[in-house]
């Protein structure tokens, strides 16, 4: 099992593996994220200080990290080709893998697999949206995302995590959850329950068009949190997408959806006073306006008037995945306080029925 801290010793040693020229001065946490464990380091070349960011990725959540790091390396180079000579981006950039010494995308040490990427200076991520410009941004920088691989074979991507975008699997999760019941939870939600199983006919939607050819397989990014842009620190246009350890194949509106339900909510993820929960119909409108820009129309005309019902199934399905961790004994999300994920649940499902009431007012068209 792995250290949860590594000492400074075995840091310097596994980023000295690393094909970085200068001299190691200083190595540092960062506490960015969830799954990994992240560090910067700093080296001195000449009269610069030069910075780089290293992850130790946690093989409990990616069990086939060689398989993450060759989709990683897959789009990263699609998307480098495509950029090469376009000079209308704007100072938009891919986040860059450094090699290690043996000229490998990531090192296998006895601390853990590790990877390594150029630090891009002068940018910040953001956990709230602080308001329409930002959310324009925001959607285009992922609709740009979505454009450039449209000609990427998904196919040629690994899904490392089976079934993530699958509602009828995260369907299927809850009411195993709900059957087994092993915390005898059940009868103190039976009202979140019957909202879950009242809309269980949506979960297949989507899958269904898939299989029918109705809209296409596309890569996607698979968490398009509004933390997962880095926006530049004198324009306030956003700069580079990171985290891609979830592309893979998948639905385009996936991603278009999982923006909506995280940048647009009214409220923390957590709220209990489900009064304030809602979709603020003005960023909504603003990650419309932006994905479609970044898109750039290669979304088809089904996928564009599908925009808001994914907007609901994927903030529905990440409400049956809090609903089942609470059922199950909360053994997937952390939890700080009781029925923490229930409250989650609660604040999706209550999101859920606000953009129902809203569907007028949320509609896209592909005109």
């Amino acid at each position: 099992m792995r250290d949860r801290t590594p000492s400074q010793g075995v840091l310097g040693s596994v980023v000295e593996q690393f094909a970085i020229a200068g001299e190691l001065t200083d190595v540092s946490p960062l506490q960015r994220g969830h799954i990994h464990d992240t560090f910067v380091s700093s080296w001195a070349r000449g009269d610069e200080t030069i910075r780089y960011l290293h992850q130790r990725m946690n093989d409990k959540v990616f069990h086939d990290i060689p398989a993450v790091m060759h989709n990683i390396e897959t789009v990263s180079r699609h998307l480098r080709e495509k950029m090469a000579g376009n000079s209308t981006l704007d100072g938009f950039r891919v986040l860059d893998l450094v090699e290690t010494d043996q000229q490998r995308s990531y090192l296998v040490d006895d601390s853990g697999q590790w990877r390594t990427y150029n630090f891009i200076e002068n940018t910040t991520s953001y956990d709230h949206c602080s308001g329409p410009d930002q959310a324009f941004e925001a959607a285009k920088a992922f609709g740009w995302f979505q454009s450039q691989l449209a000609d990427l074979d998904a196919a040629n991507l690994r899904e490392t995590l089976p079934k993530f975008f699958s509602t009828p699997h995260r369907l299927q999760q809850f009411e195993d959850a709900l059957v087994e019941d092993p915390r005898n939870r059940k009868s103190a939600c039976k009202d979140d329950i019957q909202f879950a199983q009242a809309r269980r006919e949506m979960a297949f939607v989507i899958d269904r068009m898939l299989k029918s050819g109705d809209i296409p397989i596309r890569t996607v990014h698979g968490d398009t949190k509004l933390n997962n842009v880095l926006f530049c620190d004198r324009t306030g246009r956003a700069q580079c997408i990171v985290d891609l350890d979830t592309c893979m194949p998948g639905y385009a509106l996936y991603d278009f959806g999982d923006l909506v339900r995280f940048t647009a909510a009214t409220t923390s993820e957590d709220e209990q006073d489900l009064d304030k929960v809602g979709t603020d119909l003005t960023l909504y409108r603003a990650l419309v306006e932006g994905y479609l820009h970044g898109t750039r129309g290669s979304l088809s005309k089904g996928e564009i008037e599908l925009m808001p019902f994914a907007a609901r199934l994927v903030t529905y399905t990440i409400g049956l995945r809090f609903l089942a961790d609470h059922l199950a004994g909360d053994v997937y999300f952390k939890v700080s306080r009781d029925n923490h994920n229930l409250d989650r649940a609660r604040v999706q499902f209550r999101m859920v029925e606000r953009m129902e009431e809203q569907a007028d007012a949320m509609a896209v068209t592909s005109d």
